[in-house]
């Protein structure tokens, strides 16, 4: 026969106790660690749980081992427990801590066939932990369910209602209803959107147990007696095989928000009606606004006209004037020329006074000229100017008038504030009769007479000269309008013209004018020019002197004819050979012609009958660029034309002979006299 302490069992030492296979079958088909005692104390048998759990000696019989050694894990629990049921036949349970594990175990001591008494162990730790955590769970959505701004309602799978907060009590105050069909009930709600009542089947509750999710359905539902407008959420709530035990119900009052947007739908509604009748309106206002534009503009383009016919005839008229006043000594001077021709010294005399009147001439063409242009005083043809010293030379020039106006009405004082260089490049003619315009004009405003302030001073990058007065001052019309060609408020005694050159005079020079002025309190009108680097200012040779020349092939095209004779005699009487042509045409014939032995100058006029002669100017410097060209027009030269076009040097009708010989012979041109 087998050892019964081989599979776990004692023989039995009583006729009534238990087989002991069957008590072993009876503890293998148990889920705990279990073991049979004999009332004496001995172990009977044990499950295979049991042997992992207890202290069971394989090698020494069951019977020989106590439960006071098999129970040891127990503590001194097993062995009490088995000892009162032992002295009471009663079954005793209580949970065992096993400290060093940290587990908790249930143990359990019955009686078992009179002389056997039953210990099961059975380890109850994740059931704690599963009931801590259940409680956790609870705690919590408990508290978030107070937080909810939401109704929350929670069911189970038959539709009864097993937890809701505070606010889905409240909306029931008599009696809260208990399953979702009593929710129903009471609400009885409208669907909004479909316009029908809903039914108990098409209510969210009952979508969600069928397993559908509800996003913001709105309802119109009867709550502490009103009529109010919810969205309503349903969710079903689902266990780890995914079937539905249940539902969240959610639901929000917005009836305050819909009788807004309402409200608002009905606001934009007006608007749209609103802005259609706007759009109208202005479209209509636009019309009438084009046609008295159109209007407008045309009688303003009428009075424009004759407002530039009206310049046109004062600028003429004043061009005429100045003219006629320079033609004048040269007539007398011819006729008294012919008259006198035998005398060597009144020949000489009068063609230097017809000299200087035509210079003066050609000096008011070049002023009207820049007038018109507005155009910048290029590099090179101005010079370092410090404007001190101009102002001082302007008060000396105007002296005997302000006099003459100190006598006749008021005092006129003169308060000086001149920096001690005020440095600037320009031309120093115009600047002076710049600054003599507004010296003109602050005397011509303090009729009763006052103080006249000239002051220059450097700011940033300027250098600024400032005229005040203690006049009778500019209105805003005037002021706005003071820079305007032929405005003027002196009637008669005015030509407009005053003002208007002296801004011109600052944009030529890269500068600017600018006017302050108070009614009845006076005026200020400041110049700013760039500043210069340098202060010292280059100074002009007077009457240059006539130099010998090295004698030079010239090429001269002219088409006016008593010009080109002219020319081509001051030429030959500097020793020069020169062939005069009038046409583009014949020059490059001449050009060509003279190939070998080329010419070492070519002068033209620009306005030629068959073309320009910067067009000759490209020709020669495209395929003769040895050969030397200047340039002479009777237009104001603008900005660097040589430069730009590839002349040498540009000069303007009238010629002055000593301006033009300087530049055959390759050096600087004597400065004009006249400005």
């Amino acid at each position: 026969m087998t050892d019964p302490s081989s599979i776990g069992l004692a023989r039995p030492l009583e006729p009534d106790t238990p087989d002991p296979a069957r008590a072993a079958a009876l503890l293998e088909a148990m889920p705990m660690a279990a073991a049979l005692f004999l009332r004496t104390g001995m172990l009977y048998a044990v499950n295979t749980l049991g042997r992992e759990w207890f202290v069971v000696d394989t090698r020494a019989p069951l019977t020989s081992q106590s439960w006071s050694v098999v129970l040891l894990p127990l503590g001194l629990a097993g062995s009490a427990l088995l000892a009162a049921v032992a002295a009471g036949d009663a079954p005793v349970t209580q949970s065992v801590p096993l400290s060093r594990e940290g587990r908790i175990v249930d143990v359990r001591a019955v009686p078992f066939d009179g002389e056997l008494l039953l210990l099961t162990a059975t380890d109850v730790t994740g059931r704690d932990e599963q009931r801590a955590v259940s409680a956790r769970v609870d705690r919590e959505l408990s508290a978030l369910l107070s937080l909810s701004p939401f109704s929350v309602r929670i069911t189970d799978v038959a539709g009864r209602i097993v937890q809701a907060n505070a606010i889905a009590d409240l909306e029931h105050a008599s009696r809260p209803p208990t399953t979702v069909r009593e929710v129903w009930e009471r609400d009885a709600p409208h669907d909004i959107v479909n316009n029908r009542p809903l039914s108990f089947l098409d209510s969210p509750a009952m979508r969600a147990l069928s397993g559908n999710v509800v996003q913001r359905q709105l309802l119109e539902v009867r709550r502490l007696g009103t009529n109010r407008v919810i969205e309503a959420f349903a969710s079903p709530i689902r266990n780890e095989q995914h079937h539905v035990t249940g539902v969240v119900l959610l639901d929000r009052d917005v009836t305050d928000r819909e009788r807004l947007a309402q409200q608002l739908h009905e606001r934009e509604a007006r608007e749209a009606e609103l802005q259609e009748q706007v759009t109208h309106e202005r479209e209509h206002l636009d019309r009438l606004v084009e046609e008295r534009s159109r209007a407008l503009i045309a009688s303003q383009e009428d009075r424009l006209r004759e407002r530039r016919l009206t310049a046109v005839g004062q600028l003429a008229a004043g061009v005429m004037h100045d003219v006629n006043n320079a033609l004048n000594p040269i007539m007398a001077a011819a006729y008294l020329l012919r008259h006198h021709a035998e005398s060597p010294d009144a020949v000489r005399d009068y063609a230097n006074r017809i000299q200087k009147a035509a210079e003066i001439a050609a000096a008011t063409a070049s002023r009207v000229g820049r007038f018109i242009r507005q155009e910048p005083v290029h590099a090179g043809g101005d010079e370092a100017l410090d404007l001190s010293v101009l102002a001082e030379e302007v008060l000396d020039l105007t002296e005997p008038m302000r006099m003459r106006r100190s006598s006749e009405s008021g005092e006129i004082q003169i308060v000086r504030q001149f920096a001690p260089q005020a440095s600037t490049r320009g031309l120093p003619g115009d600047i002076r009769a710049a600054l003599l315009n507004l010296v003109q004009n602050a005397v011509d405003a303090m009729p009763e007479g006052g103080t006249l302030t000239m002051r220059t001073f450097e700011e940033g990058t300027d250098t600024c000269l400032a005229i005040r007065d203690t006049g009778v001052g500019m209105s805003a019309d005037v002021r706005e309008r003071a820079f305007e060609p032929f405005f003027t408020t002196k009637g008669f005694r005015g030509s407009g013209l005053g003002l208007a050159e002296v801004y011109g005079i600052a944009r030529r020079h890269r500068g600017t004018a600018i006017i302050s002025s108070v009614p009845g309190r006076g005026t200020e009108v400041t110049l700013r020019l760039p500043r210069a680097m340098e202060s010292a200012p280059s100074r002009a040779v007077p009457n240059a002197m006539r130099e010998t020349v090295s004698p030079q092939h010239i090429l001269l095209v002219e088409d006016h004819d008593d010009g080109r004779e002219f020319l081509r005699r001051i030429l030959l009487s500097d020793g020069h050979s020169v062939d005069a042509v009038a046409t583009c045409a014949d020059a490059r014939a001449q050009l060509t012609s003279n190939a070998a032995t080329p010419y070492d100058l070519m002068l033209t006029d620009v306005g030629l009958p068959d073309g320009s002669g910067w067009d000759l100017v490209r020709h020669v410097r495209r395929h003769l660029p040895d050969v030397r060209v200047g340039v002479i027009t009777g237009w104001e030269p603008t900005g660097d034309p040589g430069e730009s076009h590839g002349a040498e040097f540009v000069l303007r009708k009238p010629l002055r002979a000593a301006e033009l010989q300087a530049h055959i012979a390759g050096r600087s041109a004597p400065a004009s006299t006249i400005e």
